[in-house]
């Protein structure tokens, strides 16, 4: 922790979007001061800033011709913007050159850049962020990049290679990555601290619930597998994304039903999971419909949670046998006590044992860390709400501070 008050900015680009949030680190802990969503960049309506104080929501309408002039706007709104000391940057996407939080610079900016080959969604608009800020803040202000990748690159090979031709992997780079590795960070350091145990010491099986959703095996420590792969559309079912399929189905779509490969890609992405099989994205929605006995709603509903319970199997194995705690995170990880009553159904033979009636304190939709298992069993299950953003921001601060070990760049 710094031995005096530093303020420290977190931005994450969109590509109509800035999020961002403003933290001040001292000695006596970490103060968020405000997060906000500047959105609709760059379109004629929908321009606005909202953010979150210690005094209220507030929500600004003004024109946000482009990046740069919509952070110019944040910037304008924030308090003490002049005594900002570190930026810290989401980055989808770090490839295999990253393992930890990262100083910029053009080096490694170049490789950012590579990567996007690999989350052209997302890099590009990062490395936007990037430029913006940087411009806006100069060179005498550290930038520090936070990879969603970092955390997953402790897999061993035979956990992220893909049965392809090798030389696929050693030119091209194709193998798992797997995403929402900062959360996966926040989440096992939070484990930690409540299960009272070095997180050297502990296995965790970590589920990340929201619109995009994916688990995390964590061994004393290390990620050694999670469920999205190459790019975050693999692994369970999502709002929107369809998660694990059989590969040869792109194909036959383009082959025999005529759809070309953008609007496989669009439908894979944009029309399936939760979504494709029912009508409803929002996982509340599904619920409801769930509740109702509508068929469509109650097979998506199933769908989802036996992919969930397939991957914590797998994922008991990959720690061979031995889960401390089992922890829900995400909006619907941490809202939802119908998704944790189905996923933990019947497996108390396996150590997972719900307490139903801890499970629906507060209807079930918690937004602190809570322990819901029957404590007859030595798995703990908990739902522990993420923070991203502060996870960011001390990353940044322990990077700029060389509190973590510089990574060299490929």
């Amino acid at each position: 922790m710094a031995a005096s008050s530093e303020l420290i900015l977190v931005l994450n680009a969109g590509s109509s979007s800035w999020k961002y949030a403003l933290f001040r680190a001292a000695s006596s802990g970490w103060t968020r001061l405000v997060h906000g969503l500047a959105e609709g960049i760059g379109t004629r309506t929908e321009c606005r800033i909202k953010e979150v104080t210690s005094e209220g929501k507030k929500v600004h309408n003004i024109p946000l011709p482009d990046h740069r002039a919509a952070l110019r706007r944040v910037l304008d709104l924030l308090p003490s913007k002049d005594d900002i000391r570190s930026v810290g940057h989401r980055v989808v996407h770090g490839g295999e050159s990253f393992t930890s939080a990262t100083l910029i610079n053009k080096d490694v900016l170049k490789a950012v850049r590579e990567a996007s080959m690999l989350a052209p969604l997302h890099n590009p608009w990062n490395i936007l962020g990037i430029e913006v800020s940087k411009e806006l803040f100069g060179e005498e202000c550290p930038q520090v990049a936070v990879f969603d990748t970092a955390f997953h690159q402790s897999m061993p090979p035979h956990a992220y290679m893909y049965a392809l031709p090798y030389d696929l992997y050693k030119k091209h780079h194709i193998r798992k990555y797997g995403f929402h590795g900062t959360s996966y960070v926040y989440v096992s350091e939070e484990a930690s601290r409540v299960l009272g145990k070095p997180i050297e010491e502990l296995n965790i099986i970590a589920c990340h619930m929201g619109n995009g959703a994916s688990m995390c095996a964590i061994k004393n420590g290390r990620c050694v597998d999670t469920t999205m792969g190459m790019t975050p559309l693999d692994g369970l079912v999502m709002g929107t994304r369809c998660g694990e399929m059989d590969p040869a189905i792109p194909m036959y779509l383009t082959e025999h039903l005529g759809y070309s490969m953008k609007e496989v890609n669009d439908m894979l992405n944009k029309k399936s999971g939760l979504l494709g099989l029912c009508g409803c994205s929002d996982n509340r929605d599904v619920e409801h419909e769930y509740c109702k006995g509508t068929p469509l709603g109650k097979l998506a509903k199933e769908v989802q949670i036996y992919r969930t319970r397939k991957y914590l199997g797998a994922f008991m194995v990959a720690l061979d046998g031995r889960v401390d705690a089992l922890v829900f995170t995400g909006g619907i990880g941490e809202h939802s006590h119908l998704f944790r009553t189905l996923v933990c159904q019947g497996l108390g033979s396996l150590g997972l044992e719900l307490d139903e009636e801890a499970n629906h304190i507060k209807d079930g939709d918690f937004n602190e860390n809570i322990r819901l298992d029957t404590k007859r069993h030595s798995t703990q299950i908990w739902v522990i709400p993420t923070d991203e953003e502060l996870c960011i921001a001390q990353q940044t601060q322990a990077r700029v501070t060389n509190a973590i070990p510089t990574v060299n760049v490929e």
